[in-house]
């Protein structure tokens, strides 16, 4: 029952975290009989009775913040604002190129930063799964929400009162459904977030990790903009521009410009994420891999590793709108077992310390296969 899965402190099922829509919409787009439980009145039910506490609860995504984590954060704040409660976005380190970029065409703030919280602050967080990709001090806040993507990390969905956790290509589609499904108004302002969030973790719906409810999002979100096809292709071609432009960054900066740690089985891992035009690949590697020792003693871990997509430019006639293409991935390696589990995953090495998949990896896809062979 719905109501079951709505009760403060009772944990719904597995199924129903990464399926919760089809329940929701079952009911809300169809003829709902008077006895049935109505499902938006018992999710804000469900958050009055939260422990809101009186200061603000903050709204963060993961540190080396992208754009989903930016606008999921941004997205989410504003529903709970609408339904009374005291929320506000946050990042808790420096917003990258991309971000900047989009926000400055979609003109739209980009969150605060506050790079730690306080012993019992109110969090609800979007977008992450670990405690090692938390604003500091998160193990000691009193965690609200989860709103989030990702498989299961060590933030235990059942340690938190409402967690939403869809398989999908971006935070910010799970968070439109919520809009849809809470009967709220998504104003012009949030189309842009929330759109932003979608085109770039989906890179515009191209990515393998993205579903039918990402392309459902998309097609009712550029409708209620007049954003056609094309200008969203444009859209995203500025955001991947923005995203290898690494001009003014030394190389240790390149690598932690969208880097997440962590904690599997007791080790930490640190994993960097990257993009670079297949001409420039060769160099590229070389510069990464300079800088993995630095960044494994600089930031404490035990393994460090890095997914660089390798980006070809397009032939057909739409090049001038997607002057690109992903080409499959480079993975990067170092530390000690980390060959190991690269050669499992990917088979043998190109060079010491660098793989090839002709797969278009996501960084979200090879965590769970790092995972399961450490957790052995």
């Amino acid at each position: 029952m719905l109501s079951d899965m709505f009760t403060k402190n009772k944990k719904p099922s597995k199924l129903w975290l990464v399926l919760i829509v089809i329940p929701f919409v079952t009911c809300l787009f169809s003829a709902c009989t008077e006895d049935d439980p109505d499902p938006a009145e018992e999710f804000i039910s469900l958050l009055a009775s939260l422990d809101w506490g009186s200061d603000t609860c903050f709204v963060y995504g993961h540190k080396t913040p992208d754009v989903d984590t930016v606008t999921s954060a941004l997205a989410y704040a504003k529903p709970m604002r609408a339904l009374g409660f005291n929320c506000k976005a946050k990042v808790s380190s420096n917003t990258n190129k991309v971000s900047q970029y989009i926000a400055g065409v979609f003109g739209f703030d980009l969150p605060e930063l506050k790079s730690n919280v306080a012993t019992h602050t109110r969090l609800i967080l979007t977008d992450r799964s670990d405690y090692a990709q938390c604003v500091d001090g998160a193990r000691e806040a009193i965690i609200l929400q989860k709103i989030d993507h990702h498989v299961e990390g060590d933030i235990r969905d059942n340690d938190i009162p409402f967690v939403r956790r869809e398989m999908v290509g971006a935070t910010n589609t799970i968070i439109y459904e919520m809009y849809q499904e809470l009967g709220i108004t998504i104003d012009n302002e949030t189309d842009h977030i929330l759109l932003a969030g979608i085109i770039s973790d989906t890179r515009n719906l191209s990515k393998s990790t993205t579903k039918g409810l990402d392309s459902t999002a998309w097609l009712a979100l550029t409708t209620q903009l007049g954003i056609s096809p094309d200008s969203a292709a444009r859209l995203n071609a500025g955001m991947e521009s923005a995203a290898y432009n690494y001009s003014g960054m030394t190389d240790t900066e390149i690598f932690l410009s969208d880097y997440k740690e962590y904690e599997i089985n007791g080790q930490m891992i640190g994993f960097g994420s990257m993009v670079c035009k297949q001409a420039d690949m060769d160099n590229f590697i070389d510069q990464m891999l300079s800088v993995m020792p630095d960044i494994m003693q600089q930031k404490g871990v035990d393994m460090v590793f890095a997914k660089i997509d390798n980006l070809v430019p397009y032939t057909r006639a739409d090049r001038t709108i997607n002057p690109s293409t992903q080409n499959g991935i480079y993975f990067l390696y170092n530390g000690e077992g980390a060959p190991s589990i690269a050669k499992e995953i990917f088979g043998p090495s190109l060079r010491s310390g660098v793989c090839y998949s002709s797969k278009n990896y996501s960084r979200k896809q090879i965590i769970p296969l790092i995972t399961e062979i450490l957790n052995r």
